[in-house]
Parts: C-alpha cells; structure tokens; sequence
C-alpha cells in the first residue's frame, strides 16, 4: 500500500542565476539519494531517477509547480487527503525548470512565479535568505531495520519551499551551487544589451527567449 511522503527541508541559500523585475531563476539541491535522511528514510538512487523522469512532461509544459510551505492539516482526513496530494494554484512560488544529478544531489533549476507567492519568494531570495526544499510524493516502503526504503514507483507531487529545514545534515555548501556562467552575464546600462561570456550581444526579450527555449542553457556551458 502506497503511503504519503513528505521529506523535511534541505536548507541552503539558493543562488540567483539571472534576475529580471519580476522574476529569479536558481539553482539549488532539491535531494539526496543512497544516504539515510533525518527521517530514516533512504530513496535509493535509481528511484529517485526514474521518479524525475517521469516529471519531464510537466516541465516541458511548465507545469512542475510547486508551494511556498507545505499544506496545513485541517483535521478532515478526507479532505487532507485531497490536498496534500494537490498543487494549489493560488498557493503557487516557483516552478521547476530543469534538473540534473551530481553524485547523489538531486540539483534543480527553479524559476519564481509572478504568483503573490513568487513575489514573495523573489524578495527572499534578493534578500539572500536561506531557503529549504521540501518533497511531497507517494511511494511504498520497505522497512528494513530502523530505516525506510522508498520503492519505485515513486510519483512525486511537487518540492515545496519552506522556511524550517529537518535535513540539517543535508546543508549544501553554496559554493558548489556556482557555476561559470553564473557571474559572468553582462548587461549594458546605456544600451540596455545583455552580453554573454562569448561577446555576442541580445536585446533583453530575445535573449529571455533563448533562455526559455533552451537555446542558451545555464546548465554546463552557453551554446
């Protein structure tokens, strides 16, 4: 029988990649695997994988939303139930982009919303605060001794952002977030050009929409 999962927090402090007026877009570790949590719960790599995998529809299309904190039981276990499972739309901070696995991290790229929500978590953010990631999925268990293993199929609801981390031997250093081309966009005042690391130069829409299209990747390298 397939049981709810709700995984405490990762904190870290999360690094703007770019900005816009109202917009961030980040990179931060979203999840560990093959190494038993706070919750002596262990998600075995290869779960975890194929879990991801089969979220890439839902980015593809913009759709991996996830909550800035994790819904508040109100007693009704029916109506719980319904909710812990569900992304409330007006409860909306952030989606995920993109995602990749570095050792056993879990290393994801969000992007704010333009949701009341997503403001929030953008004023967060360029306020340099630290933020957790929280995972909210369904899974069977296997238990085995004092440590729950997650089984496959692992249906992932959504990560959401909270303010009170669980993992606290999860905390990631944020130097290993950076990457090259992380510093080294350049946006000229007087023209309004957003320049890459290679000399060539884009109006800012243009070049947003190159970023949201993937022609320009942050991952690994400008293309």
């Amino acid at each position: 029988m397939s049981k709810f999962l709700v995984e405490g927090s990762i904190f870290q402090e999360a690094e703007i990649v770019k900005t816009k007026p109202n917009k961030a877009i980040f990179r931060m570790t979203m999840q560990t695997a093959d190494e038993i949590n706070q919750n002596k719960r262990l998600y075995p790599k290869q779960v975890l994988s194929e879990a991801m995998s089969n979220t890439k529809e839902r980015m593809d299309r913009r759709a991996f939303l996830g909550e800035m904190d994790h819904p508040v039981p109100s007693g009704n276990d029916t109506f719980d139930g319904i909710r812990q499972t569900t992304v409330s739309l007006k409860d909306v901070s952030h989606l995920v982009r993109d995602y990749e696995f570095n050792g056993n991290r879990l290393v994801g790229e969000l992007e704010t919303t333009s949701t009341p929500n997503g403001q929030i978590l953008l004023g967060l953010l360029k306020d340099k605060s630290g933020i957790g990631l929280s995972m909210r999925g369904m899974a069977e268990l296997d238990k085995q001794g004092n440590v729950n293993v997650v089984k496959s199929p692992l249906y992932i609801i959504t990560f959401d952002t909270v303010s009170l981390p669980s993992h606290k031997s999860a905390i990631v250093d944020f130097n290993e977030m950076r990457f090259e081309s992380l510093n080294v966009i350049r946006e000229d005042c007087k023209s309004g050009v957003i320049c890459t690391p290679n000399g060539r130069c884009f109006l800012p829409d243009y070049f947003d929409r190159l970023v949201e299209t993937k022609v320009i990747k942050f991952f690994d390298k400008w293309v």
